[in-house]
């Protein structure tokens, strides 16, 4: 058995570039954030452009897959 990826459904008919740019973005927001108030690493985006501790509930604003 290979490895699996991230891709939820992205066949081959959607082609290798846009599964390569998925896997890309989805890796970029999975990432462990660290809280710019508290320092944990639980800062998770709640929205798009909306990040929230969830240790301390501070909210920041930013962008849409990278605070």
């Amino acid at each position: 058995m290979g490895k699996r990826k991230a891709l939820k459904g992205l066949g081959a008919k959607f082609g290798a570039t846009v599964r390569k740019r998925y896997t890309r973005i989805y890796k970029l927001l999975k990432l462990k954030r660290t809280c710019p108030k508290c320092g944990s690493e639980s800062l998770k985006r709640e929205a798009s452009g909306i990040w929230v501790c969830k240790k301390c509930g501070y909210k920041v604003a930013g962008g849409a897959y990278r605070p």
